[in-house]
């Protein structure tokens, strides 16, 4: 994969609602690659998460590909892996986190919820 399809996937994510649920091999197949060596760190300077959190080394294993630094679902999805993974931001405690993402799932839940009072 070139400098500009890499730079061009957190685009591809945003424009799919802000996740892709791929399996492995496409991701190698967009890759150009058979091996998942430096993909996680390809993703990783573009800002793209990873569920789970490693590739699996199985090719038809499922991942999730989100952004992390747009709005979005991706946002909601990597506050959760956060705080599952115990992995606390600097500066912010257990307690902030699950504010954080309880801020989030609720402007998520409050958007469902307008959706289906303008379609009743």
């Amino acid at each position: 994969m070139t400098t500009a399809q890499w730079d061009s996937l957190p685009n591809l994510i945003e424009f799919s609602g802000g996740y892709l649920n791929w399996n492995v091999s496409e991701l190698l197949g967009l890759a150009g690659a058979r091996a998942v060596e430096g993909i996680e760190q390809e993703l990783a300077e573009r800002n793209i998460g990873l569920l789970p959190p490693r590739i699996p080394r199985d090719r038809s294993c499922r991942v999730l590909l989100y952004t992390r630094d747009r709005h979005g679902l991706g946002v909601v999805l990597h506050a959760a892996r956060q705080l599952a993974a115990g992995e606390t931001p600097e500066g912010m405690s257990v307690d902030d986190q699950v504010d954080v993402l309880a801020a989030l799932l609720d402007m998520y839940q409050r958007a469902s919820e307008n959706a289906v009072k303008v379609s009743a």
